[in-house]
């Protein structure tokens, strides 16, 4: 198979995006980092940063992002924006935009962990990174995507953990070119009415017992509903409280 991922193939796919506006990069340390310091050097709009390979990829909650060459889709797509958005509802309309891009490119389901991971067959495909950086007047909102698209040869410590859609034909540019249209869709008209129904849809934490971390303390509770801002409702021994941050754990037993 051949997969011609360059500079010329991006911007031939997603030419709903200006040609200046679009940069590839065999390998870079992080595509959030140069889409941030686009944002920071004045530049308005949207844009898009690719790359075939990350050094230092990176994840929410401080993590790195394994991202080897030749078996992933690893893209940032910077927009600035009137008003601040919802972070969680941002990383949540993320998603549903690379669910749907998933299921209708490779032809794979894949499932929801609140609030920023995909699974695919019990195993983690795909991470969301979404971070705002204010510019003067305007915020500049960043999406960070990470998905294991072909079969890779993850590190020890995430073998057990890491999967990838085991796709071998789909081109790189076209599952980001499906993602990026649908960002682009829900940040023009930021609403979970879009999204959430989706979103709830696809989840694999509704009515599973989780923990969390609260100020240092492990908390264990049962996961009721996807809230309309993207919030976790959760249902603790002490009552019932939303999830705004943070990060869940599912209980296997």
């Amino acid at each position: 198979m051949k997969d011609f991922f360059n500079l010329q193939t991006l911007r031939r796919t997603c030419a709903f995006l200006p040609e200046d506006r679009i940069f590839f990069y065999e390998k870079c340390d992080s595509t959030n980092t140069a889409a941030k310091k686009w944002a920071k050097d004045g530049n308005r709009g949207a844009a898009l940063f690719a790359a075939a390979a990350q050094t230092a990829g990176r994840g929410r909650m401080g993590r790195s992002f394994f991202s080897p060459p030749k078996s992933g889709v690893y893209f940032t797509l910077v927009k600035t924006l009137d008003r601040p958005e919802n972070p969680v509802g941002a990383t949540c309309a993320a998603a549903v935009a690379v669910l749907q891009a998933i299921f209708e490119i490779c032809g794979v389901t894949c499932e929801i962990k609140w609030v920023n991971d995909l699974f695919y067959q019990g195993k983690k495909v795909c991470g969301i990174l979404t971070e705002s950086v204010v510019c003067g007047n305007q915020t500049a909102m960043l999406i960070g995507v990470g998905v294991n698209l072909r079969p890779a040869i993850f590190p020890p410590e995430l073998a057990e953990i890491a999967g990838s859609l085991g796709d071998e034909k789909t081109p790189r540019v076209d599952l980001i070119a499906g993602i990026c249209k649908r960002l682009l869709s829900f940040l023009k008209a930021p609403s979970s009415e879009k999204w959430i129904d989706d979103y709830r849809r696809y989840s694999c934490v509704l009515g599973r017992k989780i923990t969390f971390q609260r100020e240092g303390i492990v908390t264990e509770g049962t996961a009721l509903e996807i809230t309309v801002d993207g919030g976790l409702l959760v249902r603790t021994a002490s009552g019932e409280e939303i999830l705004r941050t943070g990060e869940i754990t599912l209980r296997t037993i």
